[in-house]
């Protein structure tokens, strides 16, 4: 018997046939939310950049709408995202793609 039990907490399915990188995904509080919940933060080969807030999903149950916070076509591939303290003068995160 296993002391730790792993199990799915909260998946979604992006896309047809879009392709990814491991500089393509990101977890932040990039809304700079009061809560200090993380998002992630998805970019894909095809231009899609997506922001989820996720919540714990039952077994059998996917994704749901409102765990969907931004999708935008940029157009261009996205090669890497990240989340960090790039504006001088604030202390807020923000987003560079």
């Amino acid at each position: 018997m296993s002391l730790f039990k792993a199990r799915d907490w909260w998946s979604t399915i992006l896309g047809d046939k879009e392709e990814f990188d491991q500089g393509c995904l990101c977890l932040a509080n990039v809304d700079n939310s009061g809560n200090g919940q993380d998002k992630i933060i998805v970019g894909s080969f095809m231009g899609y950049l997506r922001i989820f807030s996720p919540h714990p999903a039952k077994t059998g149950d996917g994704a749901q709408a409102e765990d969907l916070l931004l999708e935008v076509d940029l157009r261009d591939p996205v090669l890497q995202v990240e989340v960090g303290k790039f504006v001088s003068g604030t202390e807020m995160l923000h987003l560079a793609v």
